[in-house]
């Protein structure tokens, strides 16, 4: 996944602001008490020296992450704008004048926007990540999501019922008595990045505009499944719902166990632009398909990830030695499969032929339906990578003398698929190539 550069201060993309704000309290204070030795500037050093102590005291609390300094570093900000811009009007302009009222407008704004209730915790809550499992549920996008607080507070509706309101930029989020059911939620944040509190727990919700993982090229290369080097080379955006915190009665809940909670707002996020979902905490993948939205809804988030929606596609050569050893295996045993077709052993029988359809072949499964005058007439087991109008399920006949692999099972074992070693090999031999490489 894609990092963030964060500074190693304790606080975060945050500290250049807030040392900022503590040098000028300082500064502030050293002016007003060299001011004191003065009778004519006594008075004004008293001045600075009470604006620049509950300033100096307002950085220090950005630096370590405290609501209650955003407002008064705002409001102390501002006074000193002002009283430049006093000056400007009163005795003309000046190089220093006008950079130090720059200055002090940007470091305002700057802490307005940057330490509001929901950025505050967005920060913290990512750097906390850093030391925990990553409890996450993630779309890949075939194209970046337009989304906004307003629209997710909506899909939290649908997924989870009550009502959610978008937080205003100064607005503390709250959401009453843990598992109160008649709690509302809140959502606040934006694009990449939003937050979202709800009687079970807090989430973060990401839309990020780019591919998911670092270096696509070498994952892609080192992938023997067409799909899912399709899925990595066509990859350009992603959304994900991460699990902070939760917030049940239950002493005994963790983050990892809002996955079904989770599950229910991420079908609601689903739509026709994804190309797979993925759970980075055990590495498992699925291609997207609608039919695993009810997985989802239901919250059996080990379903969605158990049945495969799609079968691997090799693009392992036909002249490769490991897959001419595993068709000829399946041409010798070929009257075992037959026998146990005819006999009703076993369940699943199925064969793997090359179709061709506008210019591209394709080895992929077919079910038997029959075997009759050396011909396998069937349907398609899983949903072809491109082959025109094919489908799923569209009817198919081909040659026992082009038939690559055949499989079906017996209690549980399959018997067959002499491909998959095949492909397992040489799946390892291009990760092992990729790591040499880097």
């Amino acid at each position: 996944m894609a990092s963030q550069a964060r500074f190693p201060f304790p606080g975060g993309e945050r500290a250049l602001t807030s040392g900022a704000v503590t040098v000028v309290g300082l500064s502030l204070c050293w002016v007003g008490i060299r001011f004191w030795a003065s009778d004519m500037l006594s008075f004004a050093g008293w001045l600075l020296f009470a604006l620049g102590l509950p300033m100096t005291a307002s950085g220090i609390g950005l630096w370590c992450r405290r609501e209650w300094a955003r407002w008064p570093a705002v409001v102390f900000l501002l006074l000193l704008v002002a009283t430049q811009s006093w000056g400007l009007a009163t005795k003309g302009p000046t190089f220093g004048r006008i950079a130090l009222l720059l200055g002090f407008a940007a470091m305002a704004w700057s802490v307005h926007r940057d330490f509001s209730p929901a950025a505050f915790a967005a920060d913290g809550e990512l750097d906390g990540a850093k030391e925990k499992p990553l409890v996450s549920l993630v779309l890949l996008l075939r194209k970046p999501r337009h989304l906004e607080a307003g629209m997710l507070a909506r899909y939290c509706e649908a997924a989870w019922g009550g009502s959610f309101h978008t937080l205003r930029d100064d607005e503390k989020p709250s959401v009453g008595a843990k598992g109160d059911p008649a709690a509302a939620g809140w959502v606040g944040g934006r694009s990449p990045y939003f937050f979202v509190g709800s009687n079970r727990g807090v989430f973060l919700v990401h839309n990020h505009g780019q591919a998911y993982f670092e270096d696509t090229t070498a994952l892609a290369d080192a992938a023997a499944d067409l799909r899912i080097r399709q899925v990595l080379e066509e990859n350009r955006g992603w959304l994900a719902v991460d699990s902070m915190e939760a917030s049940t009665p239950d002493p005994e809940a963790t983050p990892a166990s809002l996955y079904p909670v989770m599950a229910r707002l991420v079908a609601e996020l689903a739509g026709p632009d994804c190309q797979a979902i993925y759970q980075p905490d055990g590495n498992r993948f699925n291609h997207w398909d609608e039919s695993l939205e009810a997985g989802l809804r239901s919250g059996d988030v080990a379903r969605v990830f158990d049945e495969p929606t799609r079968m691997a596609v090799s693009e392992l050569a036909d002249d490769d030695p490991r897959m001419l050893a595993a068709i000829d295996a399946a041409a010798r045993l070929w009257p075992e499969f037959v026998g146990a077709f005819e006999r009703r052993e076993g369940t699943a029988h199925a064969v793997k032929a090359p179709l061709t359809r506008q210019g591209t072949t394709e080895c992929i499964w077919i079910d038997v339906d029959r075997i009759e005058n050396e011909r396998v007439h069937g349907r398609l087991g899983n949903h072809p990578a491109n082959l025109g109008g094919l489908r799923m399920g569209s009817v198919v006949d081909v040659s026992v003398a082009d038939i690559r692999d055949w499989a079906y099972v017996v209690e549980g074992q399959p018997r067959g698929m002499f491909g998959t070693k095949a492909l397992q090999d040489a799946r390892r031999d291009r990760v092992a190539k990729t790591d040499a490489a880097g």
